[in-house]
């Protein structure tokens, strides 16, 4: 017998989904999912699941038997890598303008403002979302071929065109680890260094490349990578102090 009566039934637009009701562990990936993707999926999407949400988030928190996956929400977090800044604030029409216009594929007006003042408008192919720590960032064609990144809290105005773009050939993966979002002057290097053991040993564990060298120099470590050249690598190096000694810098592309 239950003590209180309650009852458990899908809402009227929670249609689409076969499972009659979602167990354990598939509310909690809901609910994580509606945690972590919420800047990055349209929110028209996200707005046609809300439903699935809301479900989900009842079983957890009033079924009894699910109270290990309630639980669990609380179990687990991102910590960030550095000193933690709130986020932008982004006019929710705006993204809800962009996001849509990223997934029909359609030209894209923008109003831009940049970080100095200065204000410009282009037509535009919308190509990716990128998040980085607080900020996000549209990754949109020019008409001239450039690939730019636009800091959605800087952007005054967007209008979605009826016109529907070929999208070229663009992979964002490629774009992202070209280092586009650490301030980059795009030239790899192969930089060697030595560390003091105690402030680089997380570098033995989680490395700066895939074809890093250590070896081991009695208090210090000498590390070799292929790195691409960026402020954000120089900031990265300049919090070291003087527990980093440079040894080599040797530029890889063919323009050095």
């Amino acid at each position: 017998m239950r003590d209180k009566p309650y009852g458990y039934r899908w809402k009227s637009n929670a249609k689409g989904l076969d499972l009659p009701i979602l167990n354990e562990q598939q509310s909690l990936v809901l609910m994580l999912a509606k945690q972590y993707l919420n800047g990055i999926l349209p929110s028209s999407i996200m707005n046609s699941m809300e439903a699935f949400f809301q479900q989900a988030e009842y079983n957890l928190v009033y079924d009894s038997h699910k109270k290990s996956g309630a639980e669990w929400l609380n179990k687990v977090a991102i910590a960030p890598t550095s000193q933690p800044l709130l986020p932008a604030k982004i006019n929710p029409e705006i993204f809800s303008q962009i996001s849509t216009a990223l997934y029909k594929n359609r030209f894209l007006q923008v109003y831009y403002r940049s970080i100095h003042g200065k204000e410009h408008k282009a037509q535009v192919k919308p190509l990716a979302l990128v998040q980085q720590g607080p900020s996000s960032y549209l990754v949109a064609q020019y008409e001239n071929g450039d690939i730019l990144h636009l800091a959605l809290h800087r952007l005054l105005k967007v209008t979605v065109s009826t016109m529907i773009f070929e999208r070229p050939d663009f992979n964002l993966k490629s774009y992202v680890e070209s280092q586009k979002f650490g301030f980059t002057y795009g030239r790899k290097i192969r930089l060697t260094f030595r560390i003091n053991k105690d402030i680089g040993g997380f570098l033995t564990e989680t490395p700066l490349s895939m074809d890093q060298t250590v070896k081991d120099c009695g208090t210090e470590y000498e590390i070799s990578a292929t790195v691409i050249k960026s402020a954000m690598l120089e900031w990265w190096i300049a919090h070291f102090g003087e527990d980093y000694q440079e040894i080599d810098r040797t530029y890889l592309d063919e323009n050095a």
